[in-house]
């Protein structure tokens, strides 16, 4: 009898598991993302978007925050007028993972990735995406002194991260230099560099899609 409550709760245990969603993860999570918006507000945007509601929730900064989607394994939130987040929820056979891209208006998008585990403990990036430089928008042919003289004129490149796609497995990271350094100045760059970097998701990994 005992082995067999043994087992019952294990199977409850695993389907609980089984049925965590990206929205479970967004509430748990402990505030050094979403440090702004305490959990009975994000419980209560919740609520509302299921009941067809894209409400405007106050954060402690006073800012408007909305939710653009939400599905069982992504979330996109505008947590400000300057700034988004994307959560998606990744998994293969031996591990989870949430991946996070916060992007900031400056006024172009600029964007950041991270990974955690399911407790919100940071993961190393780099095991789950190389992550990419403005060097890497360069094309093959273009020689090592021509890009060295390019990149010796960017100081500050813009970046942006999106999840794309069917279940959002595709990211896409593209730069902004043409809006930022005028059309004009970008002449000289866009014929060196592809506009945008795709990768496709393998299990909880990113890969580069080589064209």
């Amino acid at each position: 009898m005992k082995k067999i409550l043994i087992l019952l709760v294990a199977m409850v245990m695993a389907v609980g598991a089984e049925a965590r969603t990206i929205r479970d993860f967004f509430v748990s999570e402990p505030g050094k993302l979403l440090m702004l918006l305490p959990k009975t507000n994000r419980l209560d945007m919740l609520d509302y978007y299921d009941n067809g509601q894209k409400v405007l929730c106050s954060n402690n900064l006073g800012y408007g925050t909305q939710f653009i989607a939400v599905e069982d394994n992504f979330l996109h939130v505008r947590m400000s007028e300057s700034k988004t987040m994307q959560m998606l929820l990744t998994v293969n056979k031996k591990d989870t993972v949430i991946a996070v891209i916060e992007s900031y208006k400056t006024p172009l998008m600029d964007s950041r990735i991270s990974f955690y585990d399911t407790r919100w403990i940071p993961l190393n990036t780099n095991k789950y995406l190389q992550v990419p430089e403005i060097s890497n928008f360069f094309l093959k042919s273009v020689s090592k002194d021509e890009r060295a003289a390019l990149l010796q004129d960017l100081k500050f490149p813009i970046i942006e991260y999106t999840f794309e796609g069917e279940g959002h497995k595709t990211l896409v990271v593209k730069h902004h230099l043409k809006e930022f350094l005028g059309a004009k100045e970008y002449a000289p760059y866009e014929k060196a560099m592809v506009p945008e970097l795709t990768y496709e998701l393998k299990g909880t990994s990113w890969k580069l899609i080589k064209k």
